[in-house]
């Protein structure tokens, strides 16, 4: 994914209704994030949890909304949500993998032909375009155990926008 690309009108399927991706990103700068299933829970918890804690700082910041992206339905991510107290981060289920294929995050492995994400990343997004694209990168010094450095982290967020400024 590169900065410069535009967003397609993607449906979210919230609660009890769907709703378009333009209504998340157009006229609005906002930063978007997902972390992979496939990660230890206790560390997808915790970097959550990063995002919470800096919600109003990168709020101060010129962002509008912050919105975690999960191959997920809306009900088992607001109750994941809820059990590690979030409140503050917007959920954006993406339960089929649509708008995560759409960003070139999406692959099928596994006998089960299963969807699953293959690295998490993190966005700014300016009136639907990416202005800033951040993924784990794969530690070529672990390759056989999959190992990656951790980019997606509130901390990168912050600095970037600092320098936006």
């Amino acid at each position: 994914m590169k900065s410069g690309f535009r967003l397609s009108e993607i449906n979210f399927n919230l609660d009890n209704f769907s709703q378009s991706s333009k209504k998340f990103f157009e006229k609005k700068r906002v930063t978007l994030f997902s972390i992979s299933q496939n990660s230890i829970n206790q560390k997808i918890d915790y970097r959550i949890k990063n995002f919470e804690n800096s919600y109003d700082r990168i709020r101060k910041l010129g962002i509008h909304e912050i919105y975690y992206c999960g191959l997920e339905n809306f009900i088992n991510l607001k109750t994941k949500f809820n059990k590690i107290k979030i409140n503050k981060i917007k959920i954006l289920p993406d339960e089929k993998g649509v708008f995560t294929e759409h960003l070139g995050m999406l692959t099928s492995k596994g006998e089960d032909d299963k969807k699953h994400q293959d690295k998490n990343y993190m966005a700014i997004i300016t009136d639907g375009i990416i202005e800033k694209w951040w993924e784990d990168i794969c530690d070529s010094k672990n390759i056989e155990k999959e190992s990656y450095i951790t980019e997606i982290k509130a901390e990168n967020c912050l600095e970037y926008l600092h320098g936006a400024e």
